[in-house]
């Protein structure tokens, strides 16, 4: 007996030697894979921590999604014209800040109940203009009489309509005439067509400028010009799958580019609901990009009884992820509140240490104001709804309607990693060190230090964590310093991995400048 019990327990400690020896060999490996492998080129792009691009492993640290916190004075823009009544809306990158003119520059949409228009709906865009994002200014542009008067914001529409702007401010074109773009719906032949507008001024504007409207379409987003693959990007609404709950299709998203912005390539659905999402549509992704990766808030309708915002992310403009499924980024407001019943959130403005998202929100049952025409050729009236909110509907003192609201976010601020009581590390994969200083945005409640360690994890001379200084306090530009008489320039082109280790707070991101 007692020799059985000895040979088990030789047998069980040979048995953890090899399975001991098993797992330093697998995590030996996996370091000397990681370094065999092409450096990451970081340039000076920030590094988010979106994903584990450029991360190896985590040591008690966990990735937190952080949310745009709304102004205190929502909404921002009312519908208090007599052209607006009540009815305001922006869609997919509807804002912009333009340096020459030291200001924010909104192009946002307003409609009416009108007989002549094709279905029986007048959308028009209006423009706007503020100093600080916050206080916003119409500015009276003459070009549309209404109600006998041209003292209003509405710009010229195009055939029929001017619906769902997006204005970007090309200044690459060297055609003047051309640097301010916009892509708008119109009613041109009876058909449902995105068309393309080209400016100088961003005031007036040459109307579906080149004769080629991409037909077919009811909403994009414009991406703009994407200096990675060098055209331009459009992302429409598509046809997508059956949902969940057993509808036969669904609304997702697609991609389009163009070289010169006349001409576009079919659209191919990058971005769809899965089985779990029920009865959920996407019914667009205002995209845009943020130091070297492509963000986006996804439009998630809930039927049409909600709309709230997702964020995602993609590394070439493609292949989408949802950061976090079912975790809305933008949600809409609690049940008493202006947004109660959907937002939708549009590209956003980065202006100093602020990311500025606006959205549309409302707090009436959503529709798509769509009117039935009937067989006597008149049309039906609109949404009850809508129809009772340009009357004025106030209800239990409070105003039933359409605005526009905005919320805020630090810089770089959509997702950190976060480290408690106990000190988490994060250690990154090989990259190719850049000309320049370590820079980090990060709140620091504790301590941070970082690390400069060659491609098999062992510090470089000077650049260890007690030869870093230490940085204790919230701030989005600190500047890294060891005690090393080595300047980093002198590592540059170096095969490196870094090591920051925080004990209580969140880092947002790094970068070389």
């Amino acid at each position: 007996m007692r020799n059985s019990i000895s040979l088990g327990r030789r047998v069980l400690g040979t048995l953890w030697t090899h399975s001991a020896a098993f797992i330093f060999l697998a995590l030996w490996l996996n370091m000397m894979q990681a370094s065999a492998a092409e450096p990451i080129p970081v340039g000076r792009a920030r590094q988010l921590f979106l994903d584990d691009y450029v991360v190896q492993s985590l040591q008690n640290m966990s990735r937190v999604v952080h949310h745009p916190k709304r102004y205190p004075g929502n909404p921002v823009l009312t519908g208090t014209e007599g052209w607006e009544k009540w009815l305001l809306e922006v869609n997919g990158r509807p804002v912009l800040y333009d340096e020459e003119t030291q200001q924010f520059r909104m192009y946002y949409g307003a409609n009416l109940d009108d007989p002549t228009a094709p279905s029986g709906t007048r959308y028009k865009v209006c423009y706007a203009v503020s100093k600080d994002g916050i206080h916003w200014t119409r500015v009276p542009l003459g070009q549309v009489e209404w109600e006998g008067s041209r003292a209003n914001n509405i710009f010229k529409w195009g055939e029929n309509w001017m619906r769902r702007p997006n204005v970007i401010l090309d200044a690459a074109d060297p055609d003047l005439s051309r640097r301010f773009k916009m892509t708008y719906v119109d009613i041109i032949e009876g058909q449902s067509v995105i068309c393309k507008a080209y400016s100088q001024d961003g005031i007036h504007w040459r109307l579906n400028g080149d004769g080629k409207p991409i037909v077919g379409g009811a909403n994009s987003n414009l991406l703009g010009w994407d200096p990675h693959i060098g055209r331009y990007v459009l992302y429409p609404r598509v046809t997508g799958p059956p949902t969940g709950a057993g509808r036969s299709r669904s609304d997702a998203v697609g991609r389009s580019t163009s070289a010169d912005f006349i001409t576009w390539s079919d659209p191919e659905r990058v971005l769809a609901v899965e089985s779990s999402d029920r009865n959920r549509d996407f019914k667009g992704l205002a995209a845009f990009l943020y130091a070297d990766v492509y963000l986006g808030m996804l439009w998630v309708f809930e039927g049409n009884k909600s709309a709230q915002a997702e964020l995602a992310f993609s590394r070439d403009g493609v292949g989408w992820q949802r950061m976090t499924p079912d975790d809305m980024f933008l949600p809409q407001g609690g049940p008493e509140s202006w947004d109660s019943n959907g937002i939708l959130a549009v590209a956003p403005v980065v202006r100093g240490d602020r990311i500025y998202f606006y959205y549309a929100g409302w707090n009436v049952p959503y529709t798509d104001d769509k009117v039935v025409k009937q067989s006597n050729g008149t049309f039906a009236p609109p949404n009850a709804a809508l129809r009772h909110v340009r009357e004025g509907w106030i209800e239990k003192g409070k105003r039933k309607q359409w605005a526009i609201g905005l919320a805020t976010l630090r810089l770089d601020g959509f997702v950190s990693l976060r480290a408690g009581r106990e000190p988490g590390t994060l250690t990154t994969k090989v990259l190719e060190l850049p000309k320049g200083t370590l820079v980090l945005n990060a709140d620091v409640r504790g301590e941070l230090r970082a690390e400069i360690l060659d491609e098999r994890g062992r510090p470089l001379l000077g650049h260890g964590a007690r030869d870093c200084q230490p940085i204790r306090s919230d701030g989005m530009r600190h500047l890294v310093r060891w005690k090393s008489k080595t300047k980093p320039d002198e590592l540059q082109g170096k095969r490196v991995r870094l090591r920051f280790t925080l004990r209580d707070g969140d880092l947002y991101s790094f970068w070389f400048e």
